[in-house]
C-alpha cells in the first residue's frame, strides 16, 4: 500500500492559477486566483494532516500575499530548477519521496516532481508533464485543480469522508 501523503507542494503559475497575468499601469501585477482551491487548501488539507509547500519560477509579492492568506509558510521563489528546493523540504521535513506529492504543469517542474510519490498536474499542463503524472486533474490550472487533486490524496488516504463530515454533516 502507498504511504500516506504528508506534504504537496505546488507551483503557481498553471497550477494555482490560470497563467494570466494583468499588468497595471504602475507595473503592478494581478493573478487571478480559484476560491475553491484556497478552502482545500486553507481548511480541509491541514485538517487532514496535510503540510502544503509553495515552489515557483516566480516570484513577487503577490505569491507571498497568497501564501499568507492560504496558511503556507514554505515558499520557494525564483527557482527555475526546483529540484533544490525539494530536496531541502523533504530533508526539513524528514519525509520519504512516497509521502510527497507535487503538483505542476511545465517541463521546469519535472526535475522536482520526479522524485514525488504521487505526481499530479492540471488538464491543461503541457502534454509532456501529462503523460508522466499519475494523476491528471480534470479542471485546468487556476479553476479549481489543486482542489482536485487534494481531494484525490484524500480519498486515496482514506481521509476524505473525515473531512466531508466536518463540514457536510
Amino acid at each position: 500500500m502507498a504511504k500516506e501523503i504528508k506534504l504537496v507542494i505546488l507551483d503557481v503559475d498553471g497550477v494555482l492559477t490560470d497563467g494570466t497575468v494583468f499588468y497595471g499601469a504602475d507595473g503592478e501585477s494581478i493573478k487571478p486566483f480559484c476560491v475553491k482551491d484556497g478552502f482545500f487548501i486553507r481548511h480541509i488539507a491541514p485538517s487532514a494532516g496535510i503540510e502544503l509547500a509553495i515552489i515557483t519560477g516566480g516570484f513577487g509579492e503577490i505569491v507571498n500575499k497568497r501564501a499568507e492568506v492560504l496558511g503556507i509558510d514554505r515558499i520557494y521563489a525564483g527557482y527555475m530548477d526546483k529540484e533544490e528546493p525539494y530536496m531541502l523540504l523533504k530533508k526539513e521535513l524528514s519525509l520519504s519521496d512516497e509521502e510527497i506529492a507535487y503538483i505542476g504543469d511545465d517541463w521546469f517542474d519535472w526535475s522536482a516532481m520526479k522524485h514525488a510519490g504521487l505526481k499530479g498536474s492540471p488538464a491543461d499542463a503541457d502534454d509532456e508533464i501529462k503523460k508522466r503524472v499519475d494523476v491528471v486533474t480534470k479542471a485546468k490550472g487556476g479553476n479549481g485543480a489543486v482542489r482536485e487533486f487534494l481531494q484525490y490524496i484524500l480519498e486515496r488516504d482514506n481521509k476524505l469522508e473525515a473531512a466531508k463530515g466536518r463540514y457536510l454533516d
